[in-house]
């Protein structure tokens, strides 16, 4: 799954296609982010989601540093770099868990320094 799932953000990263990355998900997903109280659910949600996440930057690409995979869970751990919308350069780092029990992603939970966007 988590190779999966590197392929469909770069997919999303470079070329701004969401689909790839959507299809990973199940119908009652639920994906939060750092910083957010309340996440998107299911499909749809996951389609604002990435959607909201890509629109912030300009161009990005991601590093993955370390990967875990458990049998229900995996941790991504991350660098991504580029630019924002308005051209201002950034770095920040982050943390991804991912919960499958079955071919898609049940949950989605990403923690990052918050601060590269202050």
């Amino acid at each position: 799954m988590t190779q999966q799932f590197v392929a469909a953000l770069d997919e999303l990263h470079q070329q701004r296609e969401v689909g790839a990355l959507v299809a990973l998900f199940g119908d009652d997903a639920i994906l939060d982010k750092a910083g957010m109280p309340c996440g998107e659910q299911g499909k749809d949600g996951a389609r604002v989601f990435w959607e909201q996440y890509r629109d912030v930057f300009g161009d990005i690409d991601a590093s993955f540093r370390h990967r875990v995979d458990g049998d229900d869970v995996a941790f991504l751990e991350w660098t991504s770099t580029g630019t924002l919308r308005d051209g201002t350069a950034f770095s920040y780092d982050g943390v991804s868990v991912l919960e499958s029990h079955s071919d898609t992603i049940d949950a989605f939970r990403t923690y990052y320094d918050t601060a590269a966007f202050l």
